[in-house]
C-alpha cells in the first residue's frame, strides 16, 4: 500500500512538473511573438552648431576642424554604430541575417548629423552576410534611407506653420510667463558675461546645447558658464513642457509620428502593409523629437534625451492579441527600460493604446502648411 502511495505521489509530481514546463513554454512562445518594430533615435555626439557667444575663448570653427560646426564627432560616430550593433543583437532572430530592402524603411531629418547617424546605425545593424559581402576587406554594405522635404512626422514643428502661432500663444500665457519669469536674473547674468543680449528662452536654449557640445568635445567652459549649466538645463527641459503644453501643440510636435506608427501597425495587423515583409521602421532625428515624442506618449522623465538615446515601439501578438511594448534606452542601464503608457500595462493591447492616446492623434487638418 505504501509503495502504491509513493508511486501515486511520484506520478502526480511528474504530471505537475510537465504542466509547469508546458505553461512556461506557452508563455515564452507568446512573449516572443514580435511582429513589427518602430525605432526613433537621437543622433550622436556633435560639435556646436555655432560659437556659443562672441567673446568665447573657443572663438571660431577652426577649433572643431576637420568636423565643422554642427557635425558628428568620432565619439558620436562610434555611439551610432554601437546603437546599430545593439539592435542587431536584440533583433537578430527577428530580422534574419540577409538584408532585403522590403524588410526595412529608414528615414531621417534633413540634417547632416542625422543622416550620418542613420548611415552608421544601419552599418551596425545590417553588416553583409554571405553573397552580400561585396568587398572582403570591408564589413559594410550600403543601405538606402529617405528624407522628406515636408515631413510632418519628424519636422512638424517647422513644416506646420500654425505650430509657432500656437506656441507663441502658450508662451505668452499667464501660466508660462510666470514660469519663465524665474529666469530673469539668468538672462541678465548671461548677457553680462557674454557681451550679448540674451533676452529670451531660445537664446538660453542655444547657449546650453552649444556649450554642452563644446565641453563634450573636450574644451573647458569658462567658470561662470560652468556654474550656471544646471540652470540652463532647466530652461532647456522647459521647452518640452511648453512645446507640448496643449493638445494642439502635442498633435504637431509628436502626434504625427504617433499616428504613422499606429497606422503602419494597423496595416501590419490587417496584412495590408506594403511591402508585406516589412519588419522595421527607423527614424533618425534630434533631441526635440525624442522629448516631444516621449511627452506625447505621457512617459517623459524630465531628462534631456542623451546622444544616441532611442525609443522602441514593438508590436507583439501575445495569446492572439496584438499590442505594444514600449522601451527607452538612454545608456544609463544595460538594457532598455520598459515604458508604461499611463492607463495601460507594459503590454498594451492595440485598441487600448489607440484609445488612451486618441486625444493627441492628429488629422491632416491639424497641420497648416501655407
Amino acid at each position: 500500500m505504501n509503495c502504491l502511495k509513493v508511486a501515486v505521489v511520484l506520478i502526480s509530481g511528474l504530471i505537475f512538473s510537465a504542466l509547469v514546463c508546458f505553461c512556461a513554454i506557452v508563455v515564452k512562445s507568446g512573449e516572443d511573438t514580435l511582429v513589427l518594430v518602430h525605432t526613433l533615435f537621437r543622433h550622436g555626439n556633435r560639435v556646436p552648431n555655432s560659437i556659443p557667444y562672441k567673446n568665447n575663448p573657443i572663438s571660431d570653427e577652426s577649433y572643431y576642424m576637420p568636423y565643422g560646426l554642427g557635425q558628428l564627432t568620432n565619439e558620436g560616430k562610434k555611439l551610432e554604430y554601437r546603437l546599430g550593433t545593439t539592435l542587431r543583437k536584440r533583433y537578430d532572430d527577428f530580422l534574419g541575417d540577409t538584408y532585403n530592402i522590403n524588410l526595412l524603411d529608414a528615414r531621417t531629418t534633413n540634417s547632416n548629423r542625422t543622416k550620418m547617424s542613420l548611415e552608421l546605425m544601419l552599418a551596425g545593424l545590417w553588416p553583409p552576410k554571405g553573397n552580400q559581402l561585396w568587398e572582403p576587406t570591408l564589413n559594410w554594405q550600403p543601405i538606402p534611407y529617405n528624407y522628406l522635404s515636408n515631413d510632418k512626422e519628424l519636422s512638424g514643428t517647422s513644416v506646420c506653420q500654425n505650430y509657432n502661432v500656437l506656441f507663441d500663444e502658450v508662451e505668452n500665457s499667464t501660466e508660462i510667463q510666470k514660469l519663465l519669469s524665474k529666469y530673469k536674473d539668468l538672462y541678465e547674468y548671461v548677457s553680462k558675461h557674454t557681451g550679448e543680449n540674451f533676452v529670451n528662452r531660445n537664446s538660453l536654449f542655444d547657449l546650453y546645447y552649444d556649450s554642452f557640445a563644446q565641453r563634450d568635445f573636450g574644451y573647458a567652459l569658462e567658470s561662470w558658464l560652468e556654474t550656471i549649466m544646471p540652470n540652463l538645463e532647466k530652461v532647456t527641459k522647459d521647452r518640452y513642457y511648453i512645446g507640448t503644453n496643449t493638445t494642439a501643440l502635442t498633435k504637431i510636435a509628436g502626434g504625427f509620428l504617433l499616428r504613422k506608427i499606429i497606422n503602419d501597425s494597423k496595416a501590419k495587423i490587417e496584412q495590408t502593409l506594403v511591402p508585406e515583409q516589412r519588419k522595421m521602421f527607423i527614424y533618425s532625428a534630434h533631441e526635440t523629437n525624442m522629448g516631444y515624442f516621449l511627452r506625447t506618449l505621457g512617459v517623459y522623465e524630465d531628462k534631456i534625451p542623451a546622444y544616441g538615446c532611442h525609443v522602441l515601439v514593438e508590436l507583439h501578438k501575445i495569446n492572439g492579441i496584438f499590442g505594444f511594448k514600449v522601451f527607452y534606452q538612454d545608456w544609463t542601464t544595460a538594457e532598455p527600460k520598459f515604458l508604461t503608457i499611463p492607463g495601460c500595462a507594459t503590454f498594451c493591447p492595440f485598441d487600448d493604446f489607440v484609445d488612451l492616446l486618441s486625444e493627441v492623434i492628429p488629422t491632416d487638418d491639424d497641420c497648416i502648411t501655407s
